[in-house]
């Protein structure tokens, strides 16, 4: 049985979902083997069907969220590169990145997107769903450490290294 310690968040649950709801409204599945009591100030949870691992990986999404609702998880991704520009209209941005075409992505509701000069900064709820779609915005163009063009995130960890036999 797991535990969580809530101060002063507004937690609905219904149909299997688990609405938190501050500043963000925020709407997570709660898994059929579960079984959650809400006291006044505690959640506890445990598993009927002796599965630790949904237990254990509800738990961590739970206490990513309510960290993320007081403070939002924040991403970084810098651009480097001539002619390189990034735009948003509405909830789709718009990646010119020296390919024929712009490639398009569409902003998922739960992602505010501000853009800089040469960074994008992404603010979520959810810490898992923000790392996923980072990923998709860094499959368009991967950084290229000799040329020093692409996109890539605040702290890449980037090895050069020779093909040189021995």
């Amino acid at each position: 049985m797991k535990f969580i310690n809530l101060k002063n968040e507004k937690i609905l649950i219904k149909n299997n979902f688990l609405f938190i709801k501050n500043i963000y409204f925020c709407k997570i599945k709660i898994p059929k083997d579960l079984i959650l009591i809400f006291n006044k100030n505690k959640i506890s949870f445990y598993s009927f069907s002796f599965k630790k691992k949904n237990e254990i990986s509800f738990l961590k999404i739970i206490k990513n969220l309510l960290i993320g609702v007081f403070k939002l998880w924040e991403k970084e991704i810098f651009i480097s590169g001539i002619g390189y520009k990034i735009l948003i209209k509405k909830n789709e941005i718009f990646f010119n990145l020296g390919f024929s075409k712009n490639k398009i992505l569409i902003i998922p509701n739960y992602i505010i997107i501000d853009i800089k000069k040469d960074k994008i900064i992404l603010k979520s709820v959810f810490k898992d769903k923000i790392g996923i779609f980072v990923n998709k915005i860094l499959k368009i163009k991967k950084f290229n450490p000799y040329k020093k063009k692409g996109l890539y995130l605040k702290n890449p960890i980037l090895k050069k290294s020779s093909k040189k036999k021995q």
